[in-house]
This record gives structure tokens, C-alpha cells and sequence, in this order.
């Protein structure tokens, strides 16, 4: 996915923090991970599937980055 759509992406789960959105990446046909974005906390929270260890991010540019790179690797 490119970087803007996942950009795009995290600004909506941040838009609609009120609804609790979730969304899930894959690899392959396989979940990689999921972000949420934490009103509370004002932050992204990155979650990766197998190990279920959580990382949080202040801003769209981090969580994006963090997210492709993840992807990519």
C-alpha cells in the first residue's frame, strides 16, 4: 500500500476516534498487524498480530512510517 493511503488511512481512525475503528494488515493472506488510534492517549497503537507486542505512535507520520516499514520488511 502506498504511504499516503496508509497516511489517509490514520487520519480517519483519528477523525472517527469516537467509533473505535480497527484496522487489520495482511501479508500475504495472513494478519500482520492492526492500529487503532487511542483518543485517550491521543496516540496510535500498533499492534502485531503473532506476538500481539503493542508500540505507540504520537502522530500519522511516525504510525506510517512504522507501519510500511513493518510491511516492507
Amino acid at each position: 500500500m502506498p504511504l499516503d493511503h496508509t497516511k489517509n488511512m490514520l487520519r480517519t481512525l483519528e477523525y472517527y476516534s469516537d467509533s473505535q475503528i480497527t484496522q487489520t494488515f495482511s501479508k500475504g493472506y495472513k494478519q500482520f498487524l492492526s492500529v487503532c488510534y487511542q483518543k485517550s492517549s491521543k496516540s496510535f497503537e500498533v499492534t502485531y498480530v503473532e506476538t500481539l507486542v503493542k508500540e505507540k505512535f504520537p502522530d500519522v507520520e511516525s504510525a506510517a512510517t512504522a507501519i510500511e516499514k513493518a510491511l516492507n520488511n
